[in-house]
């Protein structure tokens, strides 16, 4: 006796198995969707938190550049011990603005040259609060020196560069000028607390434009 049903039975088979497959095929499509755009969300956060990082450092520095800037100045208004105050603060944020601003950085001598501005900015701190007074000036000379060094080294040399990135470039162009300046002053003459006025300012001045350039 024949059986009816097996071609009935054949036909609901490669049914189920047809609707199966689109089903797999909807959810493989669907769920490597939602990885991709996991993937890209996630490179976008890291994108993102790696610009603020860089806007808070760049910007921590450039107060603590002009803080340090007024503390460095000869001035009737303040104390020798409020400038003192305003140099050592100064210092603190460009050095803590200099680590911070490091980690959002991905060339090798912009983490270095950062890392040793940040050194520099400790080793001026450690020579204003020493109580040995030919120490201390040592201490403060090698930090700033340490600074023209960092600074130095996150200069680009490429000829070819965006509009934000020739900007930070010349920012950071004036920020070594101005920390060369520092290092020929002489704190002992009325002339070098004048010209260490100037580089300071210099200086400030730099690091304001280099946190305007940060995207």
């Amino acid at each position: 006796m024949m059986n009816h049903n097996k071609p009935n039975d054949r036909n609901n088979k490669k049914k189920q198995s047809i609707s199966m497959d689109k089903w797999n095929n909807l959810m493989f499509h669907y769920k490597s969707g939602k990885q991709n755009i996991s993937k890209n969300n996630s490179t976008n956060n890291n994108s993102n938190e790696s610009n603020i990082t860089a806007v808070a450092g760049n910007w921590i520095a450039a107060v603590g550049t002009i803080i340090s800037a007024i503390g460095s100045t000869p001035s009737t208004i303040f104390s020798q011990q409020t400038l003192t105050d305003f140099n050592v603060i100064g210092n603190i944020l460009q050095a803590g603005g200099s680590a911070i601003g490091v980690e959002a950085e991905e060339a090798l001598l912009d983490v270095v040259g950062g890392q040793i501005s940040a050194i520099g900015n400790l080793a001026v701190v450690a020579g204003i609060l020493s109580e040995n007074e030919q120490s201390g000036q040592l201490l403060e000379k090698q930090g700033t020196l340490l600074q023209v060094v960092g600074v130095g080294i996150t200069i680009n040399p490429e000829g070819e560069l965006t509009l934000l990135q020739t900007i930070a470039n010349t920012g950071n162009i004036i920020q070594f000028i101005g920390n060369v300046i520092q290092v020929f002053a002489d704190p002992d003459t009325s002339e070098g607390e004048v010209l260490n006025a100037v580089g300071s300012w210099i200086q400030a001045l730099g690091a304001v434009i280099t946190a305007l350039a940060t995207d």
